[in-house]
C-alpha cells in the first residue's frame, strides 16, 4: 500500500546506511539551495512581502544586463593597458572559469550520480554493497548534458515567471492605476504553485533521464505526465519534507547555538583566537554535513516516490481520506 511514511523511512534507511553518498549530496546541493528548488520559491516569496520580493527579483533579473555591459566594457578597458597587464588579468579570468566550470561538473554530475546510486540501493534484490563514489560520478557524468539542460530551463522557467509578476510593478511606477495592484495580487497568486510545478516535474524528468536513459525532450513529457497524473501527491511530498527541513535546521542552529556559540564567544572574551578559529571550523563542519545529508534523504525520497509511482502508483494522502468519507457517508 502506498504510503508517504514508507517512503520517507527508506529514504532516511538509505541516507544513514550509504553515508558515501553524502559527498554526492555535497555537490549536488549546490545546483539549487538545500538541493531543491521549490524550498527556495517558498522561502525567497514568503519569507520577506510580496511586493519587496518581486521588487527584489525583478531588480536582479533587470541587473543582468548592466553586468555584462560592464564586463564587455572593462574587457575593452582591459586591451588598452599593458602586457603583463592584460596576462595577469586573463589568468585570473581563466582560473575562476576552470574554477566554475569545475564545480557546475560536480554539481550536475553527483546530482545524476544520486538518483542514479539510490535507485540501484532501493531496486537491488539482495542487500546492497556500497558503490564507489568513482563509479557513481562516472555514471552520472553519462548524463552531464540532458541533466544540465534540464537544471537551466528550470531555472529560465522560473525567472521568466518572475519576471512576468513584476510587470505590472514596472508599469505601476509610470501609472498609478489599482487595475494594475490588482493583476499583480491575481499573478503572484498563481506564481508560487506555477513555479513549485515547474520544480517538482523537472525531479521526474531527471529521474526518468537518468533511470530510464530517455532523451531530453521525452524525459520532459514523461515527467510532466507523471506530475500531471500525480500531482496532489507530489504537493503532499513537498510540503513533508519542507517541514522536515524546516524542523531539522531548526534543531540544528539549536545545537549551535546552545553547544558552540557560547565557547565562540568565550574565546572572544578570552582572546583564545584558536579556540573561536576551532569553533568556526566545528561549525562549517557540521553545516556542511548536514547540508549533505539533508540533500541526500531528499533526493532519495524523491527518488522512491518516483519509482513507486512509475510501477505502481499511488493515491494521496487526501484521496484516500475522500474516499473513506465517502464509504461512511454511504454507510
Amino acid at each position: 500500500m502506498f504510503s508517504h511514511r514508507n517512503i520517507l523511512k527508506q529514504a532516511w534507511v538509505v541516507t544513514w546506511k550509504h553515508k558515501y553518498l553524502w559527498f554526492l549530496g555535497l555537490f549536488a546541493s549546490l545546483v539549487a539551495g538545500g538541493g531543491s528548488w521549490e524550498y527556495q520559491v517558498i522561502t525567497q516569496n514568503l519569507g520577506r512581502n510580496p511586493i519587496e520580493g518581486s521588487y527584489l527579483h525583478l531588480g536582479n533579473i533587470l541587473a543582468i544586463g548592466d553586468i555584462l555591459k560592464n564586463f564587455c566594457l572593462g574587457l575593452a578597458n582591459l586591451f588598452q593597458q599593458d602586457f603583463w597587464m592584460i596576462l595577469n588579468t586573463l589568468s585570473i579570468l581563466l582560473i575562476t572559469a576552470i574554477l566554475l566550470i569545475s564545480f557546475i561538473w560536480l554539481a550536475i554530475t553527483s546530482q545524476a550520480a544520486l538518483v542514479g546510486s539510490v535507485k540501484k540501493i532501493l531496486t537491488a534484490k539482495k542487500k546492497p554493497e556500497n558503490l564507489s563514489i568513482r563509479d557513481s560520478l562516472s555514471e552520472g557524468c553519462r548524463h552531464f548534458w540532458p541533466v544540465l539542460g534540464l537544471n537551466v530551463s528550470i531555472k529560465i522557467l522560473i525567472y521568466f515567471v518572475v519576471f512576468i509578476v513584476g510587470l505590472p510593478l514596472l508599469f505601476m511606477t509610470i501609472s498609478n492605476a489599482s487595475v494594475l495592484f490588482v493583476v499583480y495580487v491575481i499573478i503572484f497568486v498563481i506564481f508560487i504553485p506555477l513555479a513549485m510545478s515547474l520544480s517538482l516535474l523537472i525531479k521526474y524528468a531527471i529521474a526518468y533521464k537518468v533511470i530510464t536513459n530517455k532523451s531530453f525532450i521525452a524525459s520532459l513529457e514523461a515527467g510532466a505526465k507523471l506530475f500531471r497524473d500525480n500531482w496532489l501527491v507530489s504537493l503532499e511530498m513537498a510540503i513533508i519534507l519542507f517541514l522536515l527541513n524546516f524542523l531539522f535546521s531548526g534543531l540544528v542552529l539549536i545545537f549551535l547555538a546552545l553547544f558552540l556559540l557560547p565557547l565562540g564567544l568565550l574565546g572572544l572574551m578570552l582572546n583564545l583566537f584558536w579556540l573561536v578559529i576551532l569553533i568556526l571550523f566545528l561549525a562549517i563542519v557540521v553545516v556542511v554535513t548536514f547540508g549533505s545529508a539533508l540533500t541526500t534523504f531528499q533526493t532519495a525520497s524523491w527518488t522512491g516516490l518516483f519509482w513507486q509511482l512509475k510501477e505502481e502508483g499511488g493515491l494521496a494522502k487526501l484521496e484516500r481520506l475522500f474516499g473513506r468519507y465517502r464509504i461512511n457517508a454511504k454507510k
